[in-house]
């Protein structure tokens, strides 16, 4: 017996295949639809068919094919035509030749093709809604990425496809904040709303507006004299920050200003902070106790303000933030602010607030922000941090880079594609 296997995009093509190879006498041993290709579910189905013929000897009568029963008849008309003719059906999906025994007998032979042809049929449609699918994905790939909207629906939106995902990550901002903000988006705008970008942005801005918490030095309004400290690890910049704030004031405010600094520890620190003071007219007093910085505040007890600049301290030396601590006693009433560089680790700026904390610490200020990639940082940072923002400074001159914070500026200034160029 010779064996063979055709393929075919249909049935009607793959019956001539089989008669003009193997002629009219030829069995039908079964039928299944396979993929083409290398694309393996993509793929193109297409219908298998395998077919035998026995030329060494002629038929016995239990395997002759009746001509009118159907071999011809399928070959030259459509499937559809077969499954509702009115005479016995012909046998085309067996997986056993001894099947064509009866394929005269017509009731049960043709009950078995239709239901074996159903069968095929429900296959086919089934790998045909897959292909359907898959091929839309595939062109929204090929078209461009989908949107946001369109993703959602589809339960697709992913840290890869989700755009205002990537958005809030490739500003600094860590990955459970940036997910619960792009979740809350999600869930409160419309699609047309979360499709417009300028609609997300105003929305991050106001959401991470709620997060921050912002309280700068209201001099104007607070009575009495006002102390401010500034307090934190070395090289971050307190100094010149305290310059800077002191000119601010100066302009603004009140030229009623007294500079004092414990920083004995550097001479070019209290030389730095000697020059600012001739430049703008506002005494300079060193001291190097505690008794001794008591005095000298109780001398400028007619003062509007006193800023008090302290020698950097490292976050792991727990002695001097200690003897720190006997400078700035509660009693004297000074606000102590704590200056962090933006270009540190978190987990480095989270234990520095941690270690200061001890001091009584009431705010909190970041500088170098102009040195940041991204400032996403500061919104991590003052999650964790009970302690306000007081001031952002984003350069070395004075005072100019010096940003007095509202909740709306120091979420543009995160949200800010410009980071490293703030000024002009």
């Amino acid at each position: 017996m010779q064996v063979k296997v055709f393929e075919s995009t249909d049935m009607a093509s793959g019956l001539k295949k089989v008669k003009d190879e193997l002629g009219p006498d030829a069995l039908i041993l079964s039928t299944r639809t396979i993929k083409n290709g290398k694309l393996g579910l993509l793929g193109r189905p297409i219908l298998e068919i395998t077919a035998a013929i026995d030329r060494s000897a002629p038929l016995s009568p239990a395997f002759t094919l009746d001509p009118s029963a159907g071999f011809n008849h399928i070959v030259d008309d459509s499937l559809d035509h077969l499954l509702h003719q009115n005479g016995p059906a012909s046998e085309s999906t067996s997986d056993h030749a001894n099947r064509f025994d009866s394929v005269s007998a017509g009731t049960s032979s043709e009950l078995t093709i239709r239901n074996e042809v159903n069968e095929l049929k429900d296959l086919v449609k089934g790998l045909v809604g897959e292909i359907s699918l898959l091929h839309k994905d595939n062109s929204a790939v090929v078209s461009g990425h989908p949107s946001i909207a369109q993703k959602r629906k589809n339960g697709h939106a992913s840290a890869h496809d989700d755009y205002i995902l990537s958005m809030l990550l490739d500003r600094g901002i860590n990955d459970e904040t940036s997910k619960t903000i792009s979740g809350f988006l999600r869930e409160s705008l419309s699609d047309e709303e979360i499709d417009n970008p300028d609609i997300v942005s105003s929305t991050i801005i106001e959401i991470i507006q709620n997060l921050l918490e912002i309280s700068p030095p209201l001099f104007a309004s607070k009575k009495g004299q006002h102390r401010i400290a500034l307090v934190g690890p070395t090289g971050v910049g307190k100094t010149t920050t305290l310059a800077k704030i002191a000119a601010s004031c100066l302009t603004s405010y009140s030229s009623s200003i007294a500079l004092i600094t414990v920083d004995t520890y550097r001479i070019a620190a209290v030389e730095q902070l000697k020059v600012y003071g001739e430049i703008m007219h506002i005494p300079v007093d060193v001291v190097i106790s505690p008794d001794q910085l008591k005095h000298a505040i109780d001398s400028h007890r007619d003062k509007d303000l006193i800023l008090i600049d302290t020698a950097g301290r490292s976050p792991k030396d727990d002695f001097c933030i200690e003897e720190l601590s006997t400078f700035l006693s509660p009693e004297l009433n000074i606000d102590k602010h704590l200056v962090l560089s933006a270009t540190s680790r978190e987990k480095e700026l989270l234990n520095t607030i941690d270690r200061f904390n001890s001091l009584g610490l009431t705010n909190t200020i970041f500088t170098k922000v102009d040195e940041c990639v991204d400032l996403g940082i500061i919104l991590n940072i003052q999650i964790q941090n009970k302690n306000p923002l007081s001031y952002i400074t984003n350069g070395q001159r004075v005072p100019e880079d010096l940003i007095e914070l509202s909740k709306k500026t120091a979420a543009e200034l995160i949200m800010s594609e410009h980071q490293g160029l703030l000024h002009d």
